[in-house]
């Protein structure tokens, strides 16, 4: 498990900086990274983006930064790279790349140990990051997903409330207050396209409603309210109107027949022997039109032949690995071109600083003044051309540039799920097709098993 600290520094930013990347603690600073900043210059750094968000009106609490402490039980991580590796994921997932950060991982202790100090101002619109709860909950969430990934313990919490031992009980007997008013809100909710008709039927479900600060119903012969905050984040009320904002949006769209391709139907699952005649007159039935609509699939896409449907599947799966390189690519060039646009920036910002030298009556005495202020424009400069620009661009150019990758990404994430669904559609058609064959006594060739199980398609 991944146990996570957070608490903010008011004024000693170097100070906290030179600390988590002390050699010593850091195997000679090769478990020390950073984003957006360097760790030499990290409080120069931050201090010119906070300093930028007043220009733009952004100035919110007195905390320049924020410290994070990862944490993990001793013995629990051996290698102290992959340590730096969860850390760096639950940095990146927390900031969403908007705000300059250095990582380091202390192995000087008994259990490794991560330290993230980040920039409260974030570089992108310059807002303040926040700590509440909401906010040290969702970390922990994040955190807990990502443990998940490398085989480690989840124990964060995640602000979600357990049930008590009554409550747990009288879910078992099925008498819970609060699970029959779930189904009922459910139940409403799937049969109404407006918060008022929600309401009127929970009504004539025989539920009293109370609207306060918070909406609540009372059972027929329940004691108290129930609030629907406390069943779930499902059943908050702005949970209620996004779920019947999707009703009004299917409300609006023709039910035409459906001419999807569906599996056969299996015909000794499902049923009690009572009632097997009817069911398997009724699956024949079923199954010989969804053999027709499969044979009609493969015809249309002139896929009769089994190898080319093999082989269009390949090709499809290539597809989908060939788009998620496109999204993962465009995600970097975007991350970079944010971080070029905030190099821009600070450099602009420092290089008027510098430039202003020329008028000043003491020179010696100007430089001594402004000295982080040229410590940062030749960090800057250095920076911007490791990242291949030599020629500084107008802000307009960057994000016009941005836009673009913005909108390369959002094509990108479309023409997957647009592979996704063929994808799931020709895994129904396999199965149906291999059916199909093996009716006919033709024996289907053996094939590597598929990540997907049936549960994971008909889902």
């Amino acid at each position: 498990m991944a146990y996570i600290k957070i608490f903010g520094i008011k004024s000693t930013v170097k100070k906290a900086v030179d600390c988590i990347t002390n050699p010593d603690k850091t195997d000679e600073q090769n478990l020390v990274s950073s984003y957006g900043c360097s760790p030499e210059t990290a409080d120069l750094t931050f201090a010119m983006t906070a300093e930028l968000g007043k220009d733009n009106v952004m100035e919110k609490g007195d905390n320049l930064a924020w410290h994070m402490i990862i944490s993990f039980k001793p013995d629990e991580i051996t290698d102290p790279n992959v340590a730096h590796e969860i850390a760096t994921k639950i940095a990146d997932a927390t900031l969403k790349g908007k705000h300059e950060y250095v990582l380091s991982t202390h192995v000087d202790k008994d259990h490794v140990h991560c330290h993230l100090i980040f920039n409260a101002t974030n570089f992108v619109d310059y807002h303040k990051y926040v700590s509440n709860k909401r906010n040290y909950h969702k970390i922990c969430k994040l955190s807990n997903r990502i443990c998940r990934e490398y085989g480690l313990e989840e124990s964060m919490p995640t602000g979600q409330k357990a049930k008590s031992y009554k409550e747990n009980m009288e879910h078992k007997r099925g008498n819970s207050w609060k699970a029959k008013l779930k189904y009922n809100v459910d139940r409403a909710i799937w049969s109404s396209v407006s918060f008022d008709e929600f309401l009127m039927k929970m009504k004539g479900a025989g539920y009293e409603i109370r609207q306060g600060k918070y909406l609540a119903f009372r059972a027929p012969n329940q004691k108290h309210f129930t609030n629907v905050i406390t069943l779930g984040a499902y059943y908050a009320e702005d949970s209620i109107l996004r779920r019947l904002e999707k009703n009004r949006h299917k409300a609006r769209i023709p039910q035409n027949a459906s001419f999807k391709v569906r599996m056969f139907v299996q015909m000794t699952s499902y049923v009690a022997d009572g009632n097997r005649s009817g069911f398997d007159q009724w699956a024949r039935k079923n199954n010989l039109k969804e053999a027709a609509k499969t044979f009609c699939y493969l015809s249309q896409h002139n896929l009769l032949n089994y190898e080319e449907f093999q082989n269009h599947i390949s090709d499809l799966e290539a597809s989908i690995q060939a788009t998620d390189d496109q999204i993962l690519q465009t995600q970097k060039a975007i991350q970079n071109q944010k971080i070029i646009k905030k190099h821009c920036e600070v450099y602009r910002a420092c290089r008027d600083v510098v430039c202003a030298e020329k008028d000043a009556p003491d020179k010696a005495l100007y430089r001594k003044q402004y000295q982080a202020e040229y410590q940062l424009h030749d960090v800057t400069l250095k920076e911007l051309a490791e990242l291949g620009i030599h020629k500084l661009p107008s802000s307009e150019k960057l994000q016009q540039q941005q836009l673009e990758l913005e909108e390369e990404l959002a094509s990108a994430k479309k023409e997957k799920q647009d592979f996704l669904k063929q994808q799931k559609t020709l895994q129904v058609i396999e199965h149906n097709f291999d059916a199909m064959i093996r009716e006919a006594g033709i024996k289907v060739p053996e094939k590597e098993p598929s990540p997907k199980t049936q549960e994971d398609i008909l889902s």
